[in-house]
């Protein structure tokens, strides 16, 4: 009882009063490196504080590096790892949920890659924790993506199926919420499917399981807050956007208008 009060007691501060959120995760600086618009990074981390955002999810040297400016918001770290200089799509179990507790971390997050070939290593490591999850009160993020490798070892992340076969890209992403929530997950990340219509059937799977959307790709601010509107009208509790934040010219007035949107629903 005094676990499950725990957990309810650190959902509320990533969700809210009113159950929805806006997440920021800067794990990209692990699977990618500090190459290109990531090397300002230095200067957008810290922009953090100031911006309209109730979670960042990350690695513990971004926690270590920014505690200052990070401090106030609620802290998810990714128990899982990769790299785009390997296997990207098989996430390994590299942290544990005893060091994110040491941490003061609100909630951990496991990724898992539907279709993958390591697809199963990845159910397993987000069942585990999920077990541990619940003796300790930490709530659970399952990072659950449509994703596998290409032939030519790139990461896949049927981007062509969600443009032309949206019907299976939307199941693919219905059936990786719905694992998710077997498993125990208290907040789902997962993609959007490109519309409303579409990603009130991932929300329907999910059940009564929060789900926040990645931001994928950079696109044209216009196109990201548009994404934002209609996965909200879909019934999404928030987003979690990296590329589509960090990127901007204008971090804080971007965060704004994010919040403005998430706020209406």
């Amino acid at each position: 009882m005094i676990a499950q009060l725990g957990k309810q007691k650190r959902l509320n501060r990533i969700l809210g009063g009113n159950g929805k959120t806006f997440i920021v995760p800067v794990d990209d600086l692990l699977i990618c490196g500090s190459d290109f618009q990531l090397s300002q990074y230095k200067d957008k981390v810290p922009l953090l504080a100031m911006s309209e955002i109730d979670a960042v999810l990350g690695f513990s040297g971004v926690f270590n590096q920014f505690y200052e400016s990070l401090r106030n918001k609620s802290w998810i770290i990714n128990l899982t790892t990769s790299t785009i200089r390997s296997k990207h799509t098989e996430k390994r179990l590299s942290l544990t949920l005893e060091y994110a507790i040491s941490l003061g971390c609100d909630a951990v997050a496991v990724h898992v890659n539907m279709t993958s070939p390591t697809e199963g290593e990845m159910l397993q490591n987000l069942a585990n924790i999920s077990c541990e999850c619940q003796k300790f009160g930490i709530p659970l993020m399952a990072i659950v993506y449509a994703r596998k490798p290409g032939n030519d070892g790139i990461d896949d992340n049927y981007l062509l199926s969600k443009q032309n076969e949206n019907e299976k890209y939307t199941n693919l992403v219905s059936h990786a919420c719905r694992v998710a929530v077997e498993l125990g997950a208290d907040i789902i990340k997962t993609n959007f499917t490109g519309s409303a219509e579409s990603f009130r059937r991932v929300i329907y799977a999910a059940g009564n399981i929060p789900v926040v959307i990645a931001g994928g790709e950079q696109v044209e601010e216009n196109v990201a807050l548009e994404n934002v509107r209609q996965a909200m009208q879909a019934g999404a509790a928030g987003i979690c956007f990296g590329r589509n934040f960090f990127y901007r010219d204008n971090v804080k007035s971007f965060s704004q208008k994010v919040r403005a949107i998430i706020n209406e629903y």
